[in-house]
């Protein structure tokens, strides 16, 4: 067997492009301008952000093991690594208990605090794929949970407090990425169960209801964060922040590209706001 093949579907069982979600733990230590002001607290960032990579492709490989017969019927999932065959469920399980370990090791080595944001996420995770992602309007808060956490844990491993309006921006931004995705999903199929069985349950309406909600309760979040903390160039963020809400709402009424990582990777508008928003954050908070 050919085992550059083997590798390549081990790594995009681990989901690295989902990854980038993870960038949200480095998100306190970046806004409190520490992360390049020390070696030490670049390398906790870098840690911090590993754990949680490999905390998440944990929670992956355990999504899709439960998932199997499901995904074999799904015109996309049957083609990942476990549903079509070409991993094996003992050598998935044998990768997930691998990384389990290692991520807690590394959460270890940072703080206790930490670690247990990290075991948090875990749980969370684990109770998503037994059941909750079955239930409507809870499975979308579950994300946003993670979401959370995720920001939570950088504020613990940064030894940074976080401010509540940033707290609030994570929030309604989650919650408007998760209600982006169930959106897209409807639009790629009239059969609406289809795709997951909470799916029969939102309808079309609801759902352009909670993107025009927390679109505007992102933004505005956004925004109060800004000003209650800092002035001059880095206010230019928010007429990004608000493009690039818009641009997703647009994307997501739209087939097939609500998936908050295939929009941010496949559409170079929102690509380019996003490199942009990181650029003038960057510049403001460390060259002022």
């Amino acid at each position: 067997m050919n085992m550059s093949k083997i590798v390549k579907d081990l790594f995009y069982l681990l989901r690295p492009t989902h990854w980038v979600k993870n960038l949200l733990v480095v998100a306190p230590a970046f806004f409190g301008g520490i992360v390049f002001s020390s070696f030490e607290n670049f390398i906790t960032a870098f840690l911090s952000f590993l754990s949680f990579s490999l905390a998440s492709s944990v929670g992956y490989i355990f999504n899709d093991l439960l998932d199997i017969d499901n995904d074999k019927h799904h015109p996309v999932k049957k083609n990942r690594p476990i549903a079509s065959g070409r991993v094996k469920p003992v050598n998935a399980k044998g990768l997930a208990l691998l990384f389990l370990i290692v991520c807690l090791f590394i959460a270890l080595t940072i703080n206790n605090a930490f670690t247990f944001i990290v075991l948090s996420y875990l749980v969370l995770t684990a109770t998503y794929s037994l059941g909750l992602k079955n239930i409507v309007i809870i499975e979308s808060l579950c994300i946003a949970g993670g979401f959370l956490l995720r920001i939570a844990g950088g504020g613990a491993s940064s030894g940074l407090s976080i401010s509540g309006w940033l707290i609030l921006t994570t929030l309604f931004l989650s919650l408007l990425l998760a209600f982006g995705k169930r959106r897209s999903e409807l639009n790629m199929s009239d059969e609406k169960n289809s795709f997951r069985k909470v799916l029969a349950k939102y309808n079309k309406t609801f759902l352009d209801y909670m993107l025009i909600i927390f679109a505007a309760a992102s933004v505005i979040a956004y925004s109060i964060y800004l000003i209650n903390t800092s002035m001059g160039l880095i206010l230019i963020t928010i007429p990004l922040a608000c493009f690039g809400v818009v641009r997703y709402v647009y994307l997501a009424r739209k087939k097939s590209k609500g998936d908050p990582t295939e929009a941010l990777f496949k559409d170079y508008w929102l690509l380019a706001c996003v490199v942009a928003w990181l650029i003038i954050k960057g510049l403001a908070i460390y060259l002022h």
